[in-house]
């Protein structure tokens, strides 16, 4: 296992790596770093109403872009990988288990690294200093894009490439559409699709880093001789009050994003299961009808 999941690491590597990383994809991902960053400078400096719409757009934009960024590109890579399961298929030269092995650990590395170079980039342009938060933000949008690229892949191991793309399509915006970050689930008991979706642990857990416990209120201060021009009263922020209302955020917890890095690693690893099903399916060639007219003789 080990010799044939080396050979395969370094021969999956060399082929991703030049597809993955590469001149292109520095400028595309550190220029909409620095631009992100310059947009939102401002209003990351400064904590008022007003920017707690703006901050959460930041979270919005942030979780949109590492979905769709490489989701819909792996899919002709894997669906080639794909083809080469089969081709393996007939001559028995490695095994499933470390080919699979090699690909996962091939996709893990390379494709977090662009995230890290994201996160590492924009969050100091905008203000930030907070090293421990850039780096749990720099975790939580590295799980979500192996999340989507793991449903890309998934969505790949078709016949047609074509219906790959629409099928990738289809899971992502309803992942998206079922989050409750843009709306509201209409029917309470069906909350718990939320909980099945990447985009929805990823907004969590972006927001839990972005926002502090002194962003759901505004000091005013009071005139009257009653309350005394000294007191200070607290005023909710409809943003906040939505966001937990939703199951987004709560004020009151703490900035930890354990929940949602497991949370995220869980559904990430269902995904690859269920792409290590269907090459085994693939890889074995499982015939179905044979084995129930099988069934069917032994009973009869």
């Amino acid at each position: 296992f080990v010799k044939q999941a080396v050979y395969i690491f370094h021969q999956q590597f060399r082929i991703y790596f030049s597809s993955c990383c590469n001149l292109l994809r520095l400028i595309e991902v550190g220029g909409m770093a620095l631009l992100t960053g310059q947009v939102f400078r401002r209003d990351f400096e400064e904590a008022v109403e007003a920017t707690i719409y703006e901050m959460f757009s930041l979270v919005q934009l942030i979780s949109i872009t590492w979905t769709f960024t490489r989701m819909y590109s792996i899919i002709p890579l894997q669906h080639q990988w794909f083809k080469s399961i089969q081709i393996v298929h007939k001559n028995r030269r490695f095994s499933l288990p470390p080919m699979l092995f090699a690909r996962f650990m091939v996709l893990l590395l390379c494709e977090c690294l662009w995230p890290a170079v994201f996160c590492f980039i924009c969050f100091p342009v905008i203000g930030s200093g907070d090293w421990n938060t850039i780096c749990k933000i720099f975790l939580l949008v590295s799980l979500n894009s192996i999340c989507y690229i793991s449903l890309g892949a998934a969505c790949a191991l078709v016949n047609s490439m074509p219906y790959g793309m629409i099928f990738a399509t289809i899971m992502s915006q309803i992942s998206i559409l079922v989050s409750g970050v843009f709306a509201t689930m209409p029917v309470s008991h069906t909350e718990w699709l939320s909980k099945r979706s990447p985009f929805f642990w990823t907004v969590r857990g972006l927001t839990k880093c972005i926002f502090v416990w002194s962003d759901n209120y505004r000091c005013v201060h009071g005139s009257s001789d009653i309350e005394g021009g000294d007191q200070c009263f607290i005023e909710e922020s409809l943003a906040i009050d939505l966001l937990e209302r939703r199951g987004i955020y709560d004020p009151s917890s703490d900035d930890g994003v354990i929940e949602e890095c497991i949370a995220l690693l869980i559904l990430a690893m269902c995904i690859q299961i269920f792409i290590c099903i269907r090459c085994v399916f693939s890889f074995y060639r499982i015939d179905w009808y044979k084995l129930k007219r099988i069934k069917s003789s032994i009973i009869s």
